[in-house]
């Protein structure tokens, strides 16, 4: 029952136009024309395109607000980033230094293993973009405990809050950092 009412609560527009709209523009078009079957069948037709027409539109029109998910992300400005980070983050091509360079938060926080802790990965992050002590921050965690990864993700929000951002300031990317050395498989 619970999927039935979402679905409706999400669909009500579609179906209020489709369902019953067409509906009665087609039966009232019926009607005026009499029984007229290539007069009905062609103004159906019209209808069709007049309809994708419509439809057509409105997608153009939202395609030119697309959200952040849609290829906007780095033209959106933020204040703070959350990355999860791998060893090979501060190099100069990689995907984080990019990013940061590109929307230039005023906060990080880099999530990442002991290895990356022990290396400084996060804090050569920070150097090559021009971040302040100050303003970034990291943790270092299990990759296999999703609680406390989550837990920690919390914490660097937190952090960034207690500093001035809002939520809508704050970032969290959690896609990096995941490749493992050549000598290394996941099987």
């Amino acid at each position: 029952m619970y999927t039935l009412k979402a679905f409706f609560i999400s669909k009500w527009l579609e179906i209020a136009v489709v369902a019953i709209g067409i509906q009665l523009i087609t039966n009232a078009v019926s009607i005026f024309l009499g029984n007229r079957p290539l007069l009905i069948v062609l103004t159906a037709i019209g209808l069709i395109l007049l309809i994708a027409l419509a439809t057509s539109a409105s997608d153009l029109i939202r395609g030119k607000n697309k959200t952040i998910g849609e290829g906007d992300a780095l033209t959106v400005e933020r204040r703070g980033i959350i990355f999860t980070i791998g060893l090979r983050s501060h190099d100069p091509n990689s995907t984080v230094i990019k990013v940061i360079k590109k929307l230039t938060p005023q906060y990080c926080g880099f999530i990442g293993t002991e290895k990356t802790f022990e290396s400084n990965v996060g804090k050569t992050v920070a150097q090559n973009v021009g971040l302040k002590e100050t303003f970034y921050r990291e943790k270092a965690v299990d990759p296999t405990n999703i609680k406390e990864i989550k837990e920690d993700t919390v914490h660097l929000v937190q952090w960034m809050i207690e500093r001035g951002l809002s939520k809508d300031d704050i970032v969290v990317d959690i896609t990096g950092g995941t490749a493992c050395p050549p000598s290394h498989s996941l099987a």
